[in-house]
Parts: C-alpha cells; structure tokens; sequence
C-alpha cells in the first residue's frame, strides 16, 4: 500500500517510525501515515481517510475490494486526500491495484483518451499506456454531392467547408448549364431556341426539351404538315378549334394524335389524358395510387405534394423529391453511410444505425 506522509507541525514531539511500525508516541500526538490505535485515530483534523477502521495498527478500509490512496488527478499533489477507493479510481503502483486510466495513471483502451476537435477528423489511441490524438488531414469519407462544397479536415483536427467549383450539381436536364455561383449550386437555362445536346431532335424551352413553342414562330421546326400546340408538334387538324372524331381525337384539338386532353374532357384511353388517367370516358385528376407520374409527380406516384417521397431510382428534382434526401441526375439515390445527409435511420449525418457509431 502507498503510503503518503504529511508534515505537520507539531506542539507535542513524535517519536520516529521505523522500520514500517511505530515505537510509541505520546497520548496527544498526531497519527500519521496510516497508523493508528483506535478507529478514530483514522479520522481526525491530521489524517482522515474516510471507510477506513484501525485493525492491527494500521488503517485498512472496510470494504475489502477498496484500498487506500488518492485519486489519479491528485496522486502528484503530496498533500492529496488519501480516501478508500475502488482500484478503478486509484493511480497506477497502489497496492493490489492495476492501472486505471486516470491522469497519472495513462490509459488502457482508446475509449479513454480524448479526440481532435472534430470526430469525423479522427480519434484518441491509447499507445503503451499514453493517450495520442490521431488525426486524418484532408477531405472526410462523409460529403454531400453536388454542393459546391467540400469537407475537409485540418492538421489541428478541425472541421472546415471550402469552396469546391468542380462539386457540380447535376439535376438531371440537357438543357441547363451546370456550375457553381456564389451562393452555391446553379442550373443555369440553357439560351431558349438551342436545339437539345443530347436528343438532338428538340429545342430547349424553360430549361427543358420541347419539340416547339407555338409562342415564338421563330421557334416553331415542326415537319411540314404539322403545327405547333404549345410546346407539341401535332397534325394540322389538331389546331383547328373542331372535333375531328375520325381523326382520333377525342375532344376538341386533343386526344388521339393531338395534345393530351385536360381533365374533363373525352377520353378513350389513359393516352388521351394530360393526366394519364381516363375513367368513365372523361380525364379525371392524377392520384399517388393510380400507378402512373402525373401532377406534379417526379416518379410514379411519388416526388410532389401530396404524395409520398420517391424511392431510390425514381425520378426526382431535388433531394426533398426522395426518401433518401439524395436526388441526383433526376434520379433518387440509395442512402449511403458517406452522402452527407442523414436517413435511413441513422442517428445523425452518416452515423448511428447501420453506418458507423456516432461520436
């Protein structure tokens, strides 16, 4: 047992201990050192230890899995305040006691040992006994595509967001210009009247591929024999302002080979329909369950209020449009344990459930 041994000035002299055992000493004197003849000597203004009783001269603690000494953050003050304490809190070289992982007394696992900064930056080690903070420079695993961002980790271990003009946001349509602005991503429209660069057999319209735009004739390539409706190149008859139920259509100007039909009106087919739904031979409203995008869908039945948030591999606009909170492409996204957004049940941004624990 380690035993720390106070100076104490003294009206009464105290005759020496040697050899680890005490000569004598008069009535009124100190006990020190953990030496004492009754319990009380235990407990008094020169030396307390609190759960220790006198047995055989000595001070011992009653509870037997407890022994004398400081705590670890005291066990270089020599003046600390020796108590009976469980090995756990005692520093390392107190009798029957192994190390604990106090101040003084270094570690035995990482769990011990404080971090960098930031946790995503890296981790405590506990190194033969000694806490060592380890840190990984440089961008983290965890980064949300597409936002012009990047994350990374600095030699302090210190979380930081830089400017990243090559983290394009990519949403899916050919006729935008992807890129990055001040504020962060842009989708830029494409100049109105540019024939589409990836189908080639359109122009681009409010940032989307059109066959034409009845608005601007300048704008209007549809083949010879057919006109513009809107954005649609259709038959002639079908801009005619009539019925024409022997050329398919189905109300007036639509249906059939014309544009699709607005709600209400005649159908024979859910081809017929702007809404994709035809019930009772009238178009009737789009519903999230009638199997089909419509309305303000992005995918079937799923992306726009009211209906539910897309699965992955359906069509979306941004990440609001899918469960995973990852849209990209067009297209939802898997959630991942390293897209920088937290779903699928994670405790927190690509932590906690199935990816790593949080920190």
């Amino acid at each position: 047992m380690r035993v720390l041994l106070r100076r104490v000035a003294l009206a009464t002299p105290v005759i020496a201990i040697a050899a680890g055992l005490v000569a004598s000493c008069a009535d009124d004197a100190p006990w020190l050192g953990g030496y004492c003849a009754t319990d009380a000597d235990c407990h008094t203004a020169y030396q307390d230890i609190p759960g220790a009783v006198c047995t055989q001269s000595r001070c011992v603690c009653v509870d037997p899995d407890s022994h004398i000494c400081c705590l670890p953050s005291e066990s270089r003050d020599p003046d600390c305040a020796l108590a009976c304490r469980p090995c756990s809190e005692c520093a390392p070289g107190t009798e029957e006691c192994a190390p604990d992982g106090g101040v003084d007394a270094g570690c035995q696992s990482d769990v011990e040992c404080p971090g960098p900064p930031s946790p995503a930056c890296g981790a405590g080690r506990c190194v033969q006994g000694a806490c060592e903070v380890e840190i990984h420079p440089g961008p983290v695993a965890s980064q949300r595509k597409g936002d012009c961002l990047r994350v990374e980790c600095t030699t302090a271990g210190e979380l930081l967001e830089i400017e990243d003009p090559s983290d394009v946001y990519d949403d899916g349509e050919q006729c935008t210009y992807d890129s990055c602005g001040a504020s962060g991503p842009i989708n830029m429209l494409v100049l109105a009247g540019v024939v589409c660069p990836d189908t080639r057999d359109g122009i681009c319209h409010g940032g989307t591929c059109v066959a034409c735009f009845a608005a601007d004739p300048t704008m209007n390539n549809c083949p010879s024999g057919m006109a513009c409706d809107d954005v649609l190149c259709v038959p002639a008859h079908c801009t005619n302002d009539a019925v024409d139920a022997a050329r398919g259509e189905t109300a007036r100007d639509c249906g059939g080979p014309c544009r699709p039909c607005i709600i209400g009106e005649a159908c024979r087919s859910s081809i017929d329909c702007k809404s994709s739904v035809c019930d009772g031979g009238r178009c009737v409203p789009a519903t999230c369950d009638d199997g089909v995008r419509n309305g303000d869908e992005t995918g079937v039945d799923c992306g726009g209020p009211p209906c539910p948030a897309c699965p992955a591999g359906r069509g979306c606009r941004t990440g609001a449009s899918c469960e995973s909170g990852v849209c990209w492409a067009g297209a939802c996204q898997e959630p991942s344990c390293t897209d920088g957004v937290k779903n699928a049940g994670e405790a927190g941004v690509d932590c906690g459930g199935s990816c790593a624990p949080c920190r």
